[in-house]
């Protein structure tokens, strides 16, 4: 599902909240995402209830909006780590967004599961760190089998 207008290296951010709205505004050029300002809304408030970041440097913000047609996975790299608020208190240098419509299904909790494992071997980070193209990327996401 990743495709990579939707991937971005040496992403530059001041901080997790404005991480979220970049990755909200990178995902919201999909003819999928009818209201970006709803599914940034959605994010945030997803946010403030718990972290996202889920430890071994990366974090997968996700919410469920109105203005989402179908499930669109963004991803990007970025230029400095940052503090995520991650249950690890690791600061955070990858990070995947997953924007779902509201009817909550099976392939929403799939597609954030199958992210979440790819950081269960704690140096996948720094071999996606590594990655030079969006395209380069994801093959490195299809190598590890998701």
């Amino acid at each position: 599902m990743l495709k990579p207008e939707f991937v971005a290296i040496g992403m530059d951010a001041m901080d997790k909240w404005d991480l979220i709205a970049r990755m909200a505004h990178l995902i919201g050029k999909s003819d999928k995402i009818t209201d970006e300002d709803d599914l940034l809304e959605k994010l945030i408030e997803r946010e403030k209830n718990m972290t996202t970041g889920l430890g071994h440097r990366m974090a997968i913000p996700h919410a469920m909006s109105e203005g989402v047609k179908e499930i669109v996975v963004g991803a990007a790299t970025l230029k400095e780590p940052i503090d995520f608020e991650s249950f690890d208190f690791e600061d955070i240098d990858v990070i995947f967004i997953i924007a779902s419509p509201i009817d909550r299904d099976k392939k929403y909790m799939t597609i954030l599961s199958q992210i979440a494992k790819l950081f269960s071997n704690p140096d996948f980070g720094k071999v996606l760190i590594a990655a030079k193209t969006p395209q380069e990327f994801i093959e490195i996401i299809a190598d590890a089998g998701v």
